[in-house]
């Protein structure tokens, strides 16, 4: 039976965990008395007898590829502006894909575009690569 409801927080889990282990009633019983879905409530009990943890698990994107490296990576574009982005990937040591490159210059500001002979369509490089790089890609 699926409730409408928000995230159950780590205190509704470990309480609703407690209620079943104490033997206050089924599985069943136990959700619909706490309002969590029957699910999760299962996923939250086996984490708990595996890991003794409550809390949900993070939720969102993974972290950039190039968060912490984005300021070599920056370095790397303006020591060498005509190189292309699987070069630049290369150089870095970052295992990943072109489009992490891709992603963490156009973070930076960098122009990297190519005409149709492959060749640099104008000057390129990073804006302003003298300013330090935050880790979480915004510019300082």
């Amino acid at each position: 039976m699926l409730h409408d409801m928000s995230i159950a927080t780590a205190e509704i889990r470990r309480r609703a965990i407690d209620a079943y282990k104490m033997g206050k009633g089924s599985q069943a019983d136990i959700v619909s008395s706490y309002r969590v879905d029957l699910r999760t409530f299962q996923r939250g009990l086996s984490r708990f007898n595996e890991t003794g943890q409550t809390a949900p698990r993070p939720r969102g994107h993974r972290q950039a590829l190039y968060s912490e490296q984005l300021k070599a990576l920056a370095q790397l574009g303006g020591k060498h502006p005509d190189a292309t982005l699987e070069e630049l990937k290369n150089m870095s040591g970052v295992k990943g894909s072109i489009m992490a490159v891709q992603r963490a210059l156009n973070r930076l500001g960098c122009r990297y575009k190519r005409n149709a002979s492959r060749q640099r369509a104008r000057p390129g490089g990073c804006k302003s690569l003298e300013k330090a790089v935050d880790p979480r890609g915004s510019q300082t």
